[in-house]
């Protein structure tokens, strides 16, 4: 069951770990960064955050698309009305959205602060429309599902996307090829959790700390999701960190 995985052990373990990882981007803000934490969907996400909020966490993420329309979009205008001004939520659509829905979102939050960016909203084919959107409405578009690879970000990228990019090292590609593109191109880049292993994640935070957005809370605030042996083997990593 999903609403298992949100006891006070498992809390407890995803912010010592975002605390670790947060310390691993340098000096990164890292008081004001951390993490970005993914909520469960629907009404668990009202009680979900608060744990997170009072260690520390001030970036959340809700995906979107799971559920009616309607029901999320009240459980959205429930959850920005709790979150403290300073917090900042991520949309993630996961390329599931219409169009029709895609717009009715970003209607929703042009006119809310604490959104920082409504990701992946449609599927990587309707890209074009995809950077229409981020010309028409104030709220960020980031691209996730549509720069899973080099190959993928390399050719976004010289398309004219100057939006967000989420990028998942674990399966990116050639992290020297990686760290070369984001050196000769000024993107603006979040560096994210693709569920990966201990080592992958590793990798991938060292790639955060040196070429990540440092206005940007890194996406790696997943840990909770893992079973117990798996954190088990998160915590005797960052031990030897």
């Amino acid at each position: 069951m999903a609403s298992e995985k949100w006891g006070r052990d498992a809390i407890n373990r995803v912010c010592t770990i975002n605390r670790v990882c947060t310390e691993q981007v340098g000096n990164r803000k890292r008081d004001q960064i951390g993490c970005c934490v993914l909520l469960p969907t629907g009404k668990a996400a009202l009680q979900a955050w608060q744990e997170f909020w009072q260690r520390g966490d001030r970036t959340f993420k809700l995906k979107i698309g799971v559920e009616a329309f309607e029901e999320e979009l009240r459980v959205f205008e429930a959850l920005v009305s709790e979150l403290p001004t300073i917090a900042r939520l991520r949309l993630d659509g996961n390329g599931g959205l219409s169009v029709q829905q895609a717009i009715a979102w970003l209607e929703a939050c042009q006119h809310i602060p604490k959104v920082e960016f409504l990701e992946q909203p449609l599927p990587p084919e309707q890209f074009d429309t995809m950077r229409q959107l981020a010309e028409q409405y104030p709220t960020a578009i980031a691209l996730d599902e549509s720069v899973a690879t080099l190959a993928q970000l390399q050719k976004c990228y010289h398309n004219g996307w100057r939006g967000v990019f989420v990028i998942k090292p674990a399966i990116a590609g050639s992290p020297s090829q990686l760290r070369q593109f984001c050196r000769n191109h000024a993107i603006d880049a979040v560096f994210s959790s693709a569920f990966e292993t201990a080592i992958g994640r590793q990798a991938g935070l060292k790639l955060a700390a040196e070429l990540g957005n440092c206005d940007r809370a890194i996406g790696y605030g997943t840990t909770h999701w893992f079973d117990q042996g798996e954190m088990e083997d998160f915590d005797q990593l960052w031990q030897t960190l």
